[in-house]
């Protein structure tokens, strides 16, 4: 990696902490330490990648030598089981809790948990434990992969916050999750591929989305089933 990546590894925790700034002059404390808690229990979600990659690197799953394998590593190893990752911290740790009180509130932290998972996973990246390093060009992964985790995290916020008001609770939470991962496995795919013109293109559209839901989320009144 060349030494401009490593300055990458202080990116999402200084956004968090920007969050937390902003959060603290219009919530009380208790907010703040549900923010604490998604970004840590955010981070510690990294242990189900982990395992992603050990499984895919004994059965020899983690070299994308085909379209087959490149499939599979950038929609299953990495952005499945990362996804899945924020997904049980969000969904069932910090979700549940009486402070989310509006669907905004789930993109909150969402986005909060996503840094949490993305401080040690770029971590992780530098270390390269598994060798797989070289799959990705190195310094434009780690240059845009906090904002693209941010994008993913607003798709899954919105569903899974949007969930937690709604009849259709399992099926929106699902769309957060499957949403969130399909968007990750193809920013994965465009990078590992080297296909740029269409990572521009996912880029674009998924910013739409994202800025999309966002807004939505933010002028939805709740209505709890």
């Amino acid at each position: 990696m060349r030494p401009i990546a490593y300055i990458t590894l202080c990116f999402a925790p200084v956004i968090a902490i920007s969050i937390y700034f902003y959060c603290a002059q219009r919530y009380d404390k208790s907010f703040l330490k549900l923010l604490t808690k998604s970004f840590v229990a955010g981070a510690s979600g990294i242990l189900v990648f982990l395992a992603a990659e050990l499984i895919s690197s004994w059965l020899g799953l983690d070299d994308p030598r085909s379209l087959k394998r490149t499939l599979f590593y950038s929609f299953i190893t990495v952005g499945g089981s990362s996804e899945l990752a924020k997904f049980i911290v969000l969904r069932y740790l910090i979700i549940p809790d009486k402070l989310i009180d509006r669907p905004i509130h789930g993109v909150t932290f969402s986005v909060m948990t996503a840094l949490g998972f993305s401080t040690l996973f770029l971590l992780l990246y530098a270390l390269d434990p598994f060798g797989t390093q070289h799959i990705f060009p190195s310094t434009l992964y780690t240059l845009i992969f906090v904002p693209g985790n941010i994008l993913f995290a607003v798709i899954m916020g919105f569903f899974v916050g949007m969930a937690k008001f709604l009849k259709t609770r399992f099926v929106f939470s699902m769309t957060g999750l499957l949403g969130a991962a399909f968007f990750h496995g193809l920013f994965n795919f465009c990078l590992i591929t080297h296909d740029f013109k269409l990572l521009s293109l996912f880029s674009f559209g998924s910013t739409v989305i994202v800025f999309i839901l966002g807004l939505k989320a933010a002028y939805t009144q709740p209505e709890r089933s």
